[in-house]
């Protein structure tokens, strides 16, 4: 039994199904398995296992205020409640566009 037990569970049933068991070639890397994850919170990610770690890589930067912040949650929630796809014209994209520039 490992502290990985059930990520390396995950991990044969997704070459059952995923080419490599992965969707991405550099998570084959991962040693001794690669870890399956449940949840996150903050800076911190949580493994099917139930292992903590830090996350460093954030999402390669989207993740940048941490993983699901309330003020960011509250805001989604908020726009998700006018809508979802307009396929047309919204002043938000103005704003946001705006603040790229």
């Amino acid at each position: 039994m490992t502290q990985w037990q059930r990520s390396e569970t995950l991990f044969a049933r997704a070459r059952q199904s995923l080419a490599g068991g992965v969707n991405s070639n550099l998570r084959l890397l991962t040693k001794p398995v690669p870890l399956f994850f449940d949840h996150a919170a903050g800076a911190m990610v949580y493994d099917v296992d139930g292992n903590a770690y830090i996350d460093y890589s954030l999402g390669q930067g989207p993740m940048i205020l941490g993983h699901s912040p309330p003020a960011v949650l509250e805001a989604v929630n908020q726009a998700m409640r006018r809508g979802q796809l307009y396929a047309a014209q919204h002043e938000l994209e103005i704003s946001v566009a705006e603040k790229l520039v």
